[in-house]
């Protein structure tokens, strides 16, 4: 699967994870919706229950007045027909108004309290009936029927308060229940969601370490990879399966490729310089043989003008030959051919030999060379002493060689984490910190206004570094331009060179 399948199927399994306790949330909103809806409509159903019960209290008021008044409805009596005829058209509209009120209470009835709205349907019922037949037997002047259809109607009306209270605790008891749905509907559903969401959100976190280790951890391998290549190391070991079938396989069997092909043109290269090195040495031998017989006067007679351009030949063939013998050595130790000569070295002796060689050419030029030797120095250290007579004579070589007149060289040796450090410092012109990185790469000088390019093959720091290494230890470089530069060698006190003795 290519990588941009996986990214694109990791959002979306992503989207799709995230959305589960997005979607139970809205689900478990609409509940409280509805439920919020139902409330609503119960609240309107208390209302209209309330406008019923003010509608038949005041049909019954207006019912009671007109069974007072349409006795004496009669002038002679002393009666008001009007009175009659309005207090009648009064009770007809309160009559009509609760008729009204109670359909609407039907109307809004969800089934939830049908049952207790029945008796109060039937005691209406009951009691228009009777309000009709009241008012036909007051018009009719059955007054004796007419009373005791009145005491029939007011005890219908007194059992309409309690039928009334029912309905009225029926609604409060399903406002009751639907109060505790939607508290236990919104409880479950911030319980639910919260566990959701987080166990979302551990999934996305999984889904993205794992998205992210697949990625990221292959391009630092690469990236690691490359950098080892740009400094020189043309086996970085990177492993990444090359039988991945996604980019990232591509650039592994890419890198292979790359590295492979550098590490054939390096050996290459190696055994082209070692090689032409070799055949080299010969003639210069025998060209440096010609121009002493030559000087010597064997061929005949030698003028002053010609003895100094022997002099001059001879100088660049002995030049040109420790450049070959150089360059052979850089070979061997790049192609792990090179030999070290192991032995106890008296390290005492061996700065004070090595020093002392300095130290002519400190008073020549007025330079200050302190050597200091701490006292925790062990006596001993195995190691190739030829070899390391050339490392650090390479770096007091460059320090007198770039530090100025009246100026300091300063030499300490000590113990360091089973082994010895040793520091050359100087007060010369510096390395800028651009070009520090690269002192010990092959062929390269440092060329700058402060520190012009010295006459040298660039050679010798890469030597140094290679027998270092050779020995099991380390050599680094600090430096700052106007104020000097300090070198650093660290040497094991027994080096894992077997393989070189």
């Amino acid at each position: 699967m290519k990588l941009r399948q996986r990214i694109v199927l990791t959002l979306v399994g992503i989207t799709v994870i995230l959305a589960i306790p997005a979607a139970y949330g809205l689900l478990a909103l609409r509940g409280l919706h509805d439920i919020t809806d139902r409330l609503s409509e119960q609240r309107v159903v208390t209302g209209t229950l309330g406008d019923l019960r003010n509608a038949v209290e005041t049909a019954r008021d207006a019912q009671r007045r007109y069974a007072v008044l349409a006795p004496l409805a009669d002038p002679a009596l002393g009666g008001n027909p009007r009175d009659t005829v309005q207090t009648r058209v009064q009770a007809d509209s309160a009559v009509r108004e609760a008729t009204r009120t109670l359909e609407l209470l039907r109307t809004q009835n969800d089934g939830a309290y049908a049952g207790a709205s029945l008796p109060v349907v039937r005691t209406w019922s009951e009691i228009t009936a009777g309000i009709r037949r009241e008012r036909t037997l007051l018009e009719a002047g059955q007054r004796d029927s007419a009373e005791a259809v009145r005491r029939a109607l007011e005890q219908q009306f007194g059992a309409m308060d309690p039928q009334l209270d029912e309905v009225d605790r029926a609604i409060a008891n399903q406002t009751g229940r639907d109060l505790e749905q939607a508290e236990s509907v919104a409880s479950r559903a911030a319980s639910t969601t919260l566990v959701a969401l987080a166990l979302a959100l551990a999934a996305t976190l999984i889904i993205g370490t794992l998205l992210t280790r697949t990625l990221l951890r292959p391009i630092a391998l690469l990236r690691r990879g490359m950098a080892s290549v740009a400094e020189g190391d043309f086996d970085p070991h990177v492993h990444i399966p090359r039988e991945r079938p996604d980019e990232l396989g591509d650039l592994a069997r890419s890198f292979g490729t790359m590295t492979s092909q550098l590490r054939e043109l390096d050996r290459l290269k190696a055994e082209f310089v070692s090689v032409a090195s070799h055949e080299i040495k010969t003639p210069l031998s025998v060209i440096r043989g010609y121009v002493t017989l030559l000087a010597d006067g064997i061929y005949g007679e030698v003028n002053d003008q010609q003895k100094k351009t022997l002099e001059a030949v001879s100088t660049q063939t002995d030049r040109l030959t420790r450049l070959v013998h150089r360059l052979l050595d850089v070979s061997r130790f790049e192609a792990g051919g090179a030999r070290l000569e192991l032995r106890e070295i008296q390290l005492r002796a061996f700065f004070e030999e090595l020093t002392g060689d300095f130290r002519v050419l400190a008073v020549q030029n007025g330079i200050h060379f302190p050597v200091s030797l701490s006292d925790d120095l062990p006596p001993t250290l195995v190691g190739d002493e030829d070899r390391l007579n050339e490392v650090l004579g390479n770096l007091l070589s460059n320090a007198f060689k770039f530090t100025p007149k009246e100026g300091t060289i300063r030499v300490e040796a000590a113990r360091c984490d089973g082994g010895v450090q040793v520091e050359v410092e100087d007060t010369g012109v510096g390395i800028p910190a651009d070009k520090l990185p690269h002192v010990f790469e092959k062929f390269y000088q440092v060329d700058n206004d402060a520190q012009p390019r010295s006459v040298g093959s660039g050679l010798g720091l890469a030597i140094a570094r290679e027998i270092v290494e050779a020995h099991g230890g380390t050599i680094g470089a600090e430096s700052e331009v106007g104020r000097g530069t300090r070198f650093r060698v660290f040497l094991p006190e027994r080096p894992p060179a077997a393989g070189h003795a």
